[in-house]
């Protein structure tokens, strides 16, 4: 578990840079779609790192802990919604996918409860997969944490 403080921050900084960009190439796009994460560093953010991150005290006004852990759900969505759009007749039968299930089931993305609907989806055989409710909880996400993220930001701007 990644822990933010002051003798830390660039850590801190660059990953709230990197979420701030995957998020725009997610608007970009208008959705989640295919390879958002090919943008990022891998040394400065990944989803699996920062689904727990804690951010010290003193540290809390200029680095977001929330946004880190969302935006550490919303990279793990991109992976995972990769794997589904790629490997529609398999995708199950992938590690990653499995990994990012389990960090589910491990309850490491509380930060977005809405995940839970996507969860659910993958309780059934690849054959049965519900592909547009896949799609539509994708939306639901995307459209709260996503562009919501930057709504929020434009409105606190003087």
């Amino acid at each position: 578990m990644i822990s933010i403080g002051i003798e830390n921050c660039h850590v801190g900084n660059k990953a709230i840079a990197s979420v701030l960009l995957l998020y725009y190439h997610l608007i970009i796009e208008g959705r989640f779609c295919n390879d958002e994460t090919i943008y990022l560093d891998q040394n400065d953010f990944d989803g699996f790192s920062y689904l727990n991150v804690t951010v010290e005290e003193s540290q809390k006004s200029e680095i977001s802990e929330s946004l880190l852990r969302e935006g550490a759900i919303i990279y793990l969505l991109c992976d995972l919604n990769d794997m589904v759009s790629e490997h529609e007749e398999s995708f199950l039968s992938f590690e990653l996918t499995q990994k990012i299930i389990s960090e589910y089931k491990s309850k490491k993305m509380s930060a977005i409860t809405e995940v839970g609907n996507i969860f659910k989806l993958f309780e059934v055989q690849e054959t049965e997969f519900n592909f547009n409710k896949f799609n539509e909880e994708l939306s639901t996400i995307f459209e709260k944490y996503v562009l919501g993220t930057f709504k929020a930001l434009v409105e606190k701007a003087p």
